[in-house]
């Protein structure tokens, strides 16, 4: 076998560097896209909040209101369109829950749009602060598990080894009202 020249060497070895950062870069894109996600869903719902002109004692309400409709939101999104709708694409991210996401559910954005235009400001805020939390909660669960409540992890992951129970993913309450919590 004849020895491979320096320029060959070289190139050889950039491309296993090229190749190295690139792998590196997909835990990295995982990261960036859920933590800017929630960065950006904080930020507008402080916004929404600062800037709203109703009584505090409503805006409060109606906050507390969208934490309640996200987490209804997600539990039915999760069953009844993940599980039922396209189970697919759903079911990979089952078969394989660590692998990287590097792509932003837009629909989520545009359903937001559509609070807003529909139920305004407060209650859009409370939705945008639950989704947060699903965010950091769901990064949690499949990547740095030791920063959620040892309860919540324990709900997920019982249902990615039971896909019919337990589909939500901030909170057992919609799981418990509804009798699809693992017993």
């Amino acid at each position: 076998m004849p020895i491979p020249r320096l320029n060959e060497m070289s190139t050889e070895l950039y491309g296993k560097r090229l190749w190295n950062l690139t792998t590196c870069l997909v835990p990295t894109m995982t990261v960036a896209i859920y933590f800017g996600e929630l960065f950006f869903a904080i930020a507008v719902a402080i916004a929404l909040l600062v800037t709203s002109t109703l009584k505090s004692s409503i805006t409060a309400i109606l906050f507390c209101c969208g934490l309640m409709a996200w987490t209804l939101a997600e539990y039915v999104t999760h069953r009844f369109v993940l599980h039922a709708i396209a189970p697919v694409q759903h079911g990979i991210h089952h078969a394989r829950p660590h692998d990287a996401i590097d792509k932003i559910f837009w629909q989520i954005w545009l359903a937001f749009v559509v609070l807003y235009l529909v139920a305004g400001g407060a209650i859009l805020a409370g939705a945008l602060v639950a989704y947060a939390w699903y965010l950091l909660a769901h990064y949690c669960a499949h990547h740095n598990p030791a920063i959620l409540p040892a309860s919540l992890l324990k709900h997920h992951r019982d249902h990615h080894r039971f896909a019919s129970r337990n589909y939500g993913v901030t909170t057992t309450l919609w799981d418990r009202v509804f009798g699809t919590m693992l017993r």
